[in-house]
C-alpha cells in the first residue's frame, strides 16, 4: 500500500467515524464539504479549473454542492474509497500531498493526530521542497528549507536576508500549504512577513 493509498483509507474512515458536519482546518468546509471537494478533484474534469483558478470558482462550487446534493455524504465517501478514473494513473504523484494534507485538515479540527514513519517523512520532503522553491520564487528572496528530524536543509534563491524554515517534512509542507503548522522560522521581520505573503493555500 503506498503511502497516499494508507492516507485515503485513514481519511475516509475519519470522515465517517466524525459525520458530515464536523469541522476541518479547510477554511469554512465541513467534513461533507471537503469529501465533495474531493469527489469532483477526481470525478469531474470541468471542475478542475476552478480549483486553481478565482475566474472559474463560482462553478466549481456550484458542482461542488449539487454532487454533494446528488450522492449525498456517504455515497461520496463510498466512491473516494478507490482513486476516481481522472488520478487513478497518477494517484502517487498527485495525491500524496493532496490526501495527507487533507486527512490533517479533519485531524487538527477536531483535536486528533497521527505519527508519520520516517520513510513517509521521507516521502513528502520532495513535496515540501518543490512548494518552497514555489514560495522563495512569488517571496523575492533568499530561503533556508531545514528538516528538524535528519538536519538535511537546501537552500534557495539569492540575497543576504535569508529566511530559514525548519520543520519535520510533514509540517513544512502544511505550513507551505497555508495551514498553521509546528514550524520555526528565522529571519528579520519583513523577511518572514514577504514569506508568509508569498504561501498560497493548498
Amino acid at each position: 500500500m503506498t503511502f497516499a493509498q494508507r492516507q485515503r483509507a485513514a481519511l475516509i474512515d475519519l470522515m465517517a467515524e466524525l459525520g458530515p458536519f464536523a469541522p476541518t482546518m479547510a477554511g469554512d468546509w465541513r467534513v461533507q464539504d471537503l469529501a465533495a471537494h474531493l469527489y469532483i478533484r477526481e470525478h469531474r474534469l470541468d471542475a478542475l479549473p476552478g480549483i486553481g483558478l478565482d475566474r472559474f470558482a463560482a462553478l466549481t462550487e456550484r458542482i461542488q454542492r449539487d454532487e454533494l446534493h446528488r450522492r449525498g455524504f456517504t455515497g461520496l465517501l463510498d466512491e473516494l474509497r478507490l482513486p476516481g478514473w481522472i488520478m487513478r494513473p497518477l494517484d502517487r504523484l498527485v495525491n500524496t500531498s493532496e490526501l495527507f494534507i487533507h486527512h490533517e485538515d479533519v485531524l487538527r479540527a477536531n483535536g486528533r493526530s497521527q505519527t508519520l514513519t520516517a520513510a513517509e517523512q521521507q516521502e513528502l520532503w520532495p513535496i515540501a521542497k518543490a512548494l518552497a522553491r514555489r514560495t522563495q520564487l512569488a517571496a523575492g528572496s533568499r530561503a533556508i528549507l531545514r528538516r528538524s528530524d535528519t538536519g538535511a536543509e537546501v537552500a534557495m534563491g539569492q540575497g543576504t536576508r535569508p529566511v530559514t524554515v525548519s520543520g519535520l517534512p510533514s509540517e513544512l509542507l502544511l505550513h507551505l500549504s497555508g495551514r498553521d503548522a509546528d514550524v520555526r522560522l528565522h529571519g528579520e521581520p519583513d523577511a518572514i512577513g514577504a514569506w508568509h505573503n508569498s504561501i498560497a493555500a493548498l
